[in-house]
């Protein structure tokens, strides 16, 4: 099992490594494709970590997991829509009333199918590695943003970024998640 995380986090971290270096320059279909695959190779490796996975875990985990994405972003593509003609000040009243709906109905929508996977996630994991779901999922959202803020030539900085500065100031009792903590804590330490 230890040979298993061990592997897992390797993924997890090169595959981050690549995603940071990765920068298209074409926004072609097949570099856009390239990509999504590198950020799903690492969120796969980045899950199995955080949520200690065993093997017949994940073979049931994933296709469930993936489903439940799948939907999600149909949802999220609908909500997406809407915003796109509220933000329109061109748009008239009646258009504005059917994408305040949508929206709504897409929020709705994305509500009922997290509660619909948290049921069928129960089914196949403890109720502990379910809870911890939705915590990796964001902590793999702030940690590809950390690294494209990192790695992004012309990126805006990460809050309370300072390069070459001390990087210690959530360190200490902040509530923020810091990627350099986990980097610090993974990385041995050198004998003296």
């Amino acid at each position: 099992m230890k040979r298993f995380t061990a592997i897992s986090i390797t993924l997890c971290v090169l595959s981050l490594t690549a995603f940071a270096q990765w920068m298209p320059q074409k926004d072609s279909d097949e570099a856009r494709k390239q990509g999504a695959d590198r950020i799903n190779a690492a969120k796969v490796a980045f899950f199995t970590q955080q949520l200690d996975l065993t093997v017949d875990e994940a073979q049931k985990f994933w296709p469930v997991y993936n489903e439940y994405n799948k939907e999600v972003d149909a949802a999220r593509d609908e909500l997406r829509k809407a915003n796109m003609i509220m933000n329109n000040p061109e748009k008239k009243a009646d258009e504005l009333r059917a994408a305040l709906k949508s929206y709504s109905d897409s929020q709705k929508k994305e509500a009922q199918l997290t509660e619909q996977y948290i049921n069928k996630l129960l089914k196949i994991l403890p109720v502990e590695k379910v809870a911890k779901v939705f915590t990796a999922e964001e902590m793999f959202r702030m940690q590809l943003l950390y690294q494209f803020r990192q790695g992004a030539p012309g990126a805006p900085a990460a809050p309370g970024n300072n390069p070459g500065g001390n990087q210690n100031n959530n360190q200490n009792g902040g509530r923020r998640w810091a990627p350099w903590q986990q980097q610090q804590q993974s990385q041995p330490q050198s004998s003296k």
